[in-house]
């Protein structure tokens, strides 16, 4: 009787601690407020980049890798440990953003497409589809597969605002804005 009670006693207090988890120690909620509070200080770099000078750039670099760093943990944490958190979509499309500001396509698609193919549901897949499309267009240089995604993005959601811009995009691919002095250079490098 004595170790039954020893046995539901212990079992008890591993319950009772059951929102915390095992690999990192941190709670759902703490792991949230941490990537949150990094993507804070992560945005603030980014969005202050032309504050600095040339000599600084290293630095800044430096930050959004140390940041991006920092989210990468809170991130693969969350998609561990409670990969059936409401939070996480949204959580998600949030980290491939700052991935793809901070050059990290691995990274950013890695997001991006779990949200989309384990979340198809979900408002927030039409914002994570642009952010694939950005992704293979800015840091991969990959057109065609950025086209594709657009296209595949204004067929699914034609009428959101991610699927204007995706149309958007994907017509600035085909055929990109040259400003008018540009075209007059051209014109007079040529001798024809």
């Amino acid at each position: 009787m004595k170790n039954t009670f020893l046995s539901v006693g212990a079992l008890l207090i591993i319950f009772s601690c059951g929102d915390v988890s095992k690999s990192s120690g941190l709670s759902e909620k703490e792991l949230i407020s941490g990537f949150e509070g990094v993507r804070s200080k992560f945005n603030i770099v980014f969005e202050n980049s032309k504050d600095c000078n040339q000599e600084k750039l290293k630095s800044l670099n430096d930050s959004l890798a140390y940041y991006n760093d920092s989210l990468v943990f809170y991130v693969d944490a969350m998609l561990a440990e409670y990969s059936n958190s409401p939070d996480l979509p949204e959580l998600l499309c949030r980290a491939g953003r700052s991935s793809l500001d901070a050059k990290n396509s691995v990274k950013a698609l890695e997001y991006l497409n779990y949200v989309v193919d384990s979340f198809p549901n979900h408002t927030i897949v039409p914002q994570s589809m642009y952010f694939i499309g950005l992704t293979k267009e800015v840091l991969l240089k990959d057109v065609l597969a950025a086209k594709e995604s657009y296209k595949k993005l204004y067929r699914a959601y034609p009428n959101s605002v991610w699927g204007k811009r995706a149309k958007d995009s994907s017509k600035l691919i085909s055929k990109p804005l040259v400003p008018q002095n540009v075209e007059q250079e051209n014109d007079s490098l040529n001798p024809e």
